[in-house]
């Protein structure tokens, strides 16, 4: 069995999740510079995990369920991954995810710093997270 890696798109930052190898439980396991060449800096994160089956690419849709510039941004970096990694990319709703971390972050304590430093590969884990709910109910 494979796992399934999760990504919060993000101009500035990329988080970064992956699944375990039965596909119930993700972990976040980082965020990635998107300037810095972010196909090589996620080769290396990955390089202790064989077998990806498939990227799981959250989709920032607008509140109204619209696509904005930000999905456009986020499908040209998945069809980057496919092409890169050759396996399939699968689009997540991820409306009001990273507010939704930020939020339970905030109320755990956790100073702004580390917020900043960390929600990305939170949000990237909640979007990996919710896919893998939502398909363990139908499996």
């Amino acid at each position: 069995m494979g796992r399934l890696l999760g990504i919060d798109f993000g101009l500035t930052r990329i988080g970064v999740a992956i699944s375990d190898e039965r596909k119930i439980i993700a972990t976040a396991l980082g965020s990635i510079k998107a300037k810095d060449k972010p196909l090589n800096a996620l080769k290396n994160l990955l390089a202790k995990y064989s077998s990806i089956e498939a990227i799981i690419v959250g989709l920032p849709l607008l509140l109204n369920g619209k696509e904005g510039d930000m999905a456009l941004h986020a499908r040209t970096f998945a069809a980057v991954l496919e092409n890169h990694f050759q396996v399939p990319v699968i689009f997540w709703d991820e409306r009001l995810s990273s507010a939704q971390v930020e939020r339970f972050l905030t109320e755990c304590g956790v100073n702004r710093k580390k917020r900043a430093q960390i929600s990305d590969e939170q949000s990237a884990a909640l979007i990996l997270q919710d896919y893998l709910n939502c398909h363990s109910k139908k499996n």
